[in-house]
């Protein structure tokens, strides 16, 4: 369990950490930012609104806001991990085990993986035809998104 923890806290953190740097490549403007920053707005709410800023994410920000939330609240767990005891639970392997063996598994890490491609396959897929630098980062960054994908179902 410990090999499959440490693999998929790994995974987690990528995938948090890939979409945040597909937010930082995002030209979203200095007054949004500063609106954000008012309001306050927790760092996944970001990424996801700068997504809707340059691409067509419509259909698919309800179940974004579920999936967002629960990948960088594992991100921030994991990077601000508290020691605090906690209940045992069921893992998938049939046994009980500290949450953090569940939180941090096979199913997380697939999870995880499989959000990052389905935001990067959408925002290649729909970039906003008004938004140059988004029509610009769908064009380049279609193949190694392909490669990715191709990658991923041959794991």
């Amino acid at each position: 369990m410990r090999q499959e923890f440490d693999a998929s806290l790994v995974a987690v953190a990528a995938s948090a950490h890939a979409l945040d740097a597909l937010y930082g490549s995002t030209a979203v403007p200095q007054a949004q930012r500063d609106e954000w920053a008012g309001r306050r707005t927790r760092r996944h709410g970001k990424i996801r609104e700068a997504l809707k800023l340059f691409f067509e994410t419509g259909p698919v920000q309800t179940q974004w806001v579920t999936e967002f939330e629960w990948l960088f609240n594992l991100r921030d767990a994991a990077a601000h991990a508290e020691e605090s005891p906690r209940q045992t639970v069921p893992h998938p392997l049939g046994t009980n085990t500290a949450p953090q063996f569940v939180e941090y598994s096979m199913e997380s890490a697939a999870r995880a993986c499989d959000l990052l491609l389905a935001v990067l396959r959408r925002c290649s897929d729909n970039p906003r035809p008004s938004e140059p630098t988004a029509m610009r980062w769908a064009a380049a960054h279609e193949p190694e998104i392909v490669d990715l994908e191709r990658r991923w179902t041959q794991a």
